[in-house]
């Protein structure tokens, strides 16, 4: 069977869809069918493509030319990347918006300009977030009359009214009375009839399943989960669960060892470590104000994204002594496991959240960490 994929985050980017999908990618090749995955230009967390290429994460990696209707891209393991453009972001959600239907327009228009004739896929599988993505397969499913699967990671779209999502990216250009009817009617009724259209949405619980199909959605549960061979290196990763780095010889073990030597040091108190997305979503400046009241936990946040210099003036403001770190991975995010005691899991207090499990709680179990 040949599979096309549809998303706005992918390999070699780091985070949970990019190793989800490049650990499902690898299965899905192995059991004999043709994946194609049509991507932006790997450029996440940060504004463009050259912020990526020349971070730690990004430095060595192999990057294409960008053209308008789509680049070939290899894979770690071979799989097929048909590389899409993509709008150069910024930290505001319309920026972010933007971004996403940028490359949504392009992953369509890629796949009708390049995969017809023998090329045509027997199947199309689009994820969230992102969920200009969604609309990207629904389309494309009725243009190449194909089954669409469409999974759905978060509560969409439920949460577009309740993060109050078109009020925080168009509140200042569009009138109240506009942004009140896209936010709580019309991209909510347009996103359910494309989930309903589509041959299956597949959700995370069972909470979630039955409010979509009390709209009239065919839905199924694949949980999520953390499988021991991807702690333990199988698939192409580290033993974190994270595409390895690739870093010179001279750097490599520097920042690493400096962390680790950090954490062999005796301590008294907690380590308290959060690794992932700084958004609005996770809502971390709770947990910051939380530890104002609080004696002897230190907090670590690792990783990127909108809210990251709004958390820094809440940590400054109620004198909380909280260590920011850039997305990393590899022997470096290794190393800042070694040194937690326990791990933070935190959401934003939203009603669909309460029919959602984050997928950072298998993580932690899998690592056995608290």
């Amino acid at each position: 069977m040949r599979i096309v994929l549809l998303s706005h985050y992918y390999y070699p980017e780091v985070g949970a869809p990019q190793r989800r999908w490049r650990i499902l990618v690898d299965h899905l090749r192995a059991a004999g069918h043709d994946v194609i995955t049509v991507a932006p230009h790997p450029h996440y967390p940060y504004s463009d493509r050259n912020g990526f290429f020349g971070s730690n994460v990004g430095r060595g990696r192999r990057r294409v030319d960008v053209r308008l209707g789509g680049t070939w891209d290899t894979g770690i393991d071979g799989e097929r990347i048909l590389r899409v453009p993509y709008l150069h972001s910024g930290s505001s959600m319309a920026r972010q918006l933007l971004d996403q239907t940028v490359s949504a327009t392009g992953a369509m228009s890629a796949v009708v300009d390049r995969l017809r004739g023998r090329m045509r896929p027997d199947v199309i599988v689009s994820t969230t977030p992102a969920l200009p993505f969604l609309l990207a397969g629904d389309t494309l499913s009725r243009l190449l009359r194909v089954p669409h699967i469409a999974e759905v990671r978060d509560a969409w779209p439920d949460l577009i009214s309740e993060m109050n999502l078109v009020t925080g990216a168009l509140g200042k250009y569009l009138p109240g009375m506009l942004t009140h009817r896209l936010e709580h009617r019309l991209l909510p009724d347009l996103l359910t009839r494309a989930q309903r259209r589509a041959a299956v949405v597949v959700v995370t619980t069972e909470g979630f399943k039955r409010r979509l199909e009390q709209r009239g959605v065919t839905a199924e549960v694949v949980r999520s989960g953390v499988s021991p061979a991807e702690l333990e290196g199988a698939s192409g990763l580290t033993a974190t669960g994270a595409i390895p780095l690739i870093r010179p010889a001279e750097e490599t073990g520097a920042a690493g060892d400096e962390v680790l030597g950090r954490a062999a040091a005796d301590h008294t108190g907690l380590n308290l470590l959060y690794v992932g997305t700084v958004g609005r979503s996770q809502d971390l400046s709770t947990s910051i104000r939380a530890l104002a009241r609080t004696e002897g936990v230190r907090l670590r946040i690792v990783g990127g994204g909108v809210d990251a210099v709004e958390l820094k003036a809440v940590a400054a403001a109620n004198g909380v002594p909280v260590e920011f770190h850039p997305q990393i991975a590899g022997a470096e995010l290794a190393a800042h496991w070694e040194w937690a005691d326990a791990g933070l899991v935190s959401l934003s207090s939203l009603d669909s959240y309460e029919c959602t499990v984050p997928s950072k709680l298998y993580s932690l179990m899998a690592r056995r960490i608290p």
